[in-house]
């Protein structure tokens, strides 16, 4: 018998924990929402996520029931091992063929539906999408991933090569929480619990393959995948290969609306992703990034306002998208501009025939005084040196737009800046910073930063990037660095598009941590996070600019 449709609200029923078969007979739950009193079949709208239907992303979004009124059956599912689906849970392993078999019977056998499967949802419920998409079940007609990536080690478990430490620990433990909560589990889902609120204990850990609080069985082993993600430490191992999307993306034909947030720590991973998609496929892939974060998506992120024009249209837009590609409704989406990205600084809109690339680029030269200059410096200079202690990382804020000057008073880091911009200088891109640099040891990291300096001093983040020293020729080939000899480092930081205003500075600082946002490199041969505190080496930093080795940054010009 099929579960009791009950009444949600005056426009929409919903049916709760739907079961729905999966090939090797486990049965994953939905909640199905329906428009009242509608007699034609309708196109479903899938969700698939691990964090309880009832959330729903509606950290994000409007609630289901408002995508129901708009004229779709709305599926909201758990994902294996999670709420009340049946099966083991394991992050984003199984979704190729739950995702295949969910979508095939929201087309063939779910009541009302006419055949045709739009995907919606952001971060984890966006790589959901990309790996259905690659399986092309029948009925899949086009999905709209948010925050989201086909490449699960570049820009989202890892960030130039280095583990992205404040958010797999973190996410590890929400997952871990999650699934002890789900199994009523105790003492464990208490004690995780209460881990998520000592987070700053925890990201102190060392070494971190050996964290007790996924080692210790009083926790469990719910969080143990935390070692395989900080475990397979480059880009091509088979870990990475099997799990990424991307490695299957010569099966990816849909038409795809992909949305970012320039704030969002995986805005590089989206952007890739996008790039990745127009490559296989000549379906229309449109772009939307608004300066938001993660979560939630409102106009005031971080330290600024970016007022009423970056108020989230989302929900709209993809009514809008889903009207068109599952109804059939000349609605003008197809005409509208294929990317449409968020100026911040002046707080409008640009619409672009694509993403900007290969664009004019503007230098700017580290020079002496710790000065940025858009002439290179013909003279030979001294270099500038600062010496990273690993015991004592340079700490960092939330990505996105926060002053910087109250992490930069320390010895440390190095802050070089513009003279006075003369007029609005409007970069759209991907900034990249080529870099001249000695070490003291074998392998390091470096942390560069794209600052927007206002006339009062604060130093507002704009982009970062970040490389491990071992990858600078090649994310396959690492190659251990020669002590205390010159070598370029191309850093690539996140795509941002930004006007500095005339009065401001340009502003770049060069360190060789970010606290927690990374995990603190050893300077060592060793991984990381085996690295104990007796293995912490001191590593002394040397930064080149002038005639021979002229260090700059590269602004994508508008």
């Amino acid at each position: 018998m099929p579960p009791k449709l009950t009444a949600f609200h005056s426009q929409v029923n919903v049916q709760r924990q739907v079961k729905i078969p999966m090939r090797d007979r486990i049965h994953l739950t939905a909640d199905i929402y329906r428009p009242k009193n509608v007699d034609m079949s309708l196109p479903v709208l899938l969700m698939r996520l691990p964090y309880g239907r009832a959330i729903a992303s509606t950290c994000t979004y409007a609630h289901p029931s408002w995508y129901a009124s708009q004229g779709y059956i709305v599926v909201i599912q758990d994902v294996r091992g999670c709420g009340t689906s049946e099966g083991e849970f394991y992050p984003l392993r199984n979704e190729y063929e739950d995702g295949f078999d969910t979508v095939e019977w929201c087309a063939n056998q779910l009541e009302g539906s006419n055949g045709k499967v739009g995907m919606y949802g952001f971060s984890y419920q966006g790589v959901t999408q990309f790996q259905a998409a690659v399986m092309q079940p029948q009925g899949l007609v086009t999905i709209c991933p948010s925050m989201a990536t086909a490449d699960l080690y570049h820009g989202w478990f890892y960030f130039g090569g280095a583990v992205c430490l404040d958010f797999d620990l973190g996410w590890a433990l929400q997952l871990a929480q999650n699934r002890a909560w789900y199994l009523k589990k105790e003492p464990q889902a208490s004690l995780l619990f209460a881990a998520q609120k000592q987070m700053a204990k925890w990201l102190e850990s060392v070494p971190l393959s050996s964290i007790e609080l996924f080692k210790n069985q009083e926790f469990g082993d719910f969080g143990s995948f935390f070692f395989d993600w900080i475990g397979n430490q480059q880009a091509d191992d088979p870990y990475w290969q099997k799990l990424n999307p991307l490695s299957y993306f010569d099966r990816f034909d849909l038409p795809a609306l992909h949305i970012g947030g320039w704030a969002d720590i995986f805005i590089e991973a989206t952007i890739n992703t996008y790039h990745h998609a127009q490559k296989v496929t000549r379906k229309p892939q449109h772009l939307v990034v608004a300066p938001w974060q993660h979560l939630p998506w409102l106009p005031k992120i971080g330290e600024i306002d970016f007022g009423e024009a970056a108020v989230s249209h989302i929900d709209r837009l993809q009514v809008d998208w889903f009207d068109f590609w599952l109804k059939g409704i000349e609605n003008g989406i197809s005409d509208r501009a294929p990317v449409q990205l968020f100026l911040m600084g002046k707080n409008h809109w640009l619409d672009l025939p694509e993403f900007p690339k290969d664009s004019h680029t503007q230098n700017f030269y580290l020079s002496c005084q710790k000065q940025l200059s858009q002439s290179p410096n013909r003279n030979h200079q001294l270099p500038d040196i600062y010496v990273y202690d690993p015991r004592n990382p340079n700490p960092s804020t939330p990505y996105g737009f926060y002053n910087q000057c109250h992490l930069h008073q320390r010895w440390d880091v190095l802050v070089y800046q513009s003279e006075i911009l003369e007029e609005d200088l409007a970069i759209a891109g991907v900034p990249e910073f080529i870099l001249y640099a000695a070490t003291s040891v074998p392998d390091t990291d470096w942390v560069v930063k794209l600052l927007d300096i206002y006339p009062d001093g604060k130093q507002m983040l704009v982009s970062m990037g970040v490389l491990r020293a071992k990858f600078r020729k090649a994310w396959t080939k690492p190659e251990w660095v020669e002590p205390d000899t010159v070598h370029e480092y191309r850093i690539q930081l996140r795509p941002t598009c930004q006007n500095f205003a005339l009065g401001h500075r340009i502003g770049i600082a060069i360190a060789s941590s970010a606290f927690p946002i990374i995990e603190r490199h050893s300077n060592t041969q060793k991984i990381p996070s085996s690295a104990t505190v007796s293995d912490f080496v001191e590593a002394t930093q040397q930064i080149f600019y002038g005639s021979d080795h002229p260090s700059h940054l590269k602004l994508p010009i508008k």
